[in-house]
């Protein structure tokens, strides 16, 4: 063998080594995120407002449905989450998709949200919602929401 054979051989057996371990780490940071993304859910489930404002980054960007943008952590700590807040409502989440970056340190998960509104006055109300996060990777490993926008599958009333 000359020396240029040996080079690609080596040259190709580090490349895959090297790309094996990209992949390894990649899953387990999806992993990681579909835990994030399952604690939201779980926290908005059980109307745990400290916890869900917990899950966001300090530049958080909410994209509300005909809304104002609410912006950074401070605008979260105050945004009115009516699913949090209004009597009877129950949630469940369905995680669509969930990807991560090259990089690693960015991630988005979309996911189907199923509202029921319980009223004790008449029929429950329904809705489905599309919600989608960006998440940023934290120093700490963990993974925190930097943009949530959603929006209804209803039609809108006119």
């Amino acid at each position: 063998m000359n020396k240029y054979t040996i080079f690609i051989i080596v040259g190709t057996v580090m490349a895959g080594g090297c790309g094996s371990g990209a992949t390894i780490e990649t899953e387990s940071d999806l992993v990681s995120l579909r835990l994030a993304a399952n604690t939201y859910h779980q926290a908005a489930s059980a109307k745990d407002r400290a916890a869900v404002v917990a899950l966001y980054d300090e530049n958080a960007l909410m994209v509300p449905p005909n809304a104002d943008l609410v912006e950074q952590l401070e605008g979260v700590q105050g945004y009115r989450f009516g699913f949090l807040e209004t009597p009877g409502v129950e949630l469940q989440f369905e995680i669509l998709r969930a990807e991560i970056s090259t990089s690693g340190d960015i991630g988005w998960t979309l996911s189907i949200g199923d509202i029921t509104i319980n009223n004790p006055e008449g029929p429950p109300g329904r809705d489905i919602i599309r919600d989608f996060h960006t998440w940023k990777k934290q120093a700490d490993g963990s993974w925190k929401v930097v943009v949530d926008m959603w929006n209804s599958e209803l039609p809108i009333n006119e």
